[in-house]
């Protein structure tokens, strides 16, 4: 297929470079905005090409990624000709997808997308909507696809995005605990991500069950019944949660 995309920010970026990486099948053809982004690209994949306009990966695709930054994005599709044959996918998260279709007139199919940076090695979630076979066989060799029943769905998945640098911040102060209590640098991190990426990928395999039991797979008076008592009354865990709803706040379409 011929895909291009509007807009090489990071996160295209990391799903072209998780597309090439998987195997040639594709043509990609990219916008000139960000020179830099693009040109390493094709520098790097021989099916990628950089395209002098914005309307020139327009003319070559079949498939176009939307992945301009917000604010000039209205403006720069005002500007262009679709055909009506393309299949359009959005990937600004900030703009209500309406405005968006609105703006590029008829195409044959339109979806909404939320890919993470890990997409450039085929791993995580990838939520879309609407739930459509073309789009589940372009995007499942990428991650796995979580198919929303409506928009208000993307934007609970999208929120829960939100977590990843809290995350990574949690994961730091626990290597750093780790080395300030003598284990070295590269065993804390190796030993503290492969333990919480189990723990997620049990979490993952407990599809359709209440995720509270495994946390209540514990030894009575042991160390992770400590460890969750008095997280839970400092509220500390709940507090990952509770942010939340002010971060559906920001991603709500006005």
């Amino acid at each position: 297929m011929k895909i291009g995309y509007l807009g090489v920010g990071a996160i295209a970026s990391h799903m072209i470079e998780g597309f090439c990486g998987l195997d040639d099948r594709h043509e990609f053809f990219l916008s000139p905005r960000n020179e830099v982004k693009s040109a390493m690209l094709a520098n790097k994949y021989a099916n990628v090409n950089v395209c002098g306009s914005n309307q020139g990966v327009v003319d070559e695709s079949e498939i176009v990624f939307i992945s301009m930054n917000a604010a000039s994005c209205p403006e720069a599709l005002n500007e262009l000709r679709f055909t009506g044959g393309e299949m359009v996918i959005n990937l600004v998260a900030t703009i209500p997808p309406e405005d968006i279709r609105a703006a590029i007139g008829p195409v044959r199919s339109f979806y909404h997308v939320v890919p993470l940076p890990f997409i450039s090695r085929r791993v995580g979630p990838i939520a879309a909507y609407p739930e459509s076979a073309e789009l589940r066989k372009l995007l499942e060799p990428m991650g796995t696809v979580v198919f929303a029943g409506n928009m208000e769905e993307i934007r609970i998945m999208q929120a829960i995005t939100a977590l990843m640098s809290s995350f990574y911040e949690m994961l730091h102060h626990l290597t750093v605990f780790a080395e300030t209590e003598g284990l070295g640098r590269e065993a804390a991190i190796s030993f503290t991500s492969t333990f919480f990426g189990a723990l997620c990928q049990r979490a993952e395999s407990f599809r359709g069950g209440d995720l509270h039991t495994l946390a209540l797979e514990m030894t009575p008076g042991g160390l992770n019944e400590y460890c969750l008592k008095t997280l839970t009354e400092s509220r500390v865990i709940k507090a990952w949660a509770d942010i939340l709803p002010s971060v559906m706040m920001k991603i709500k379409p006005e």
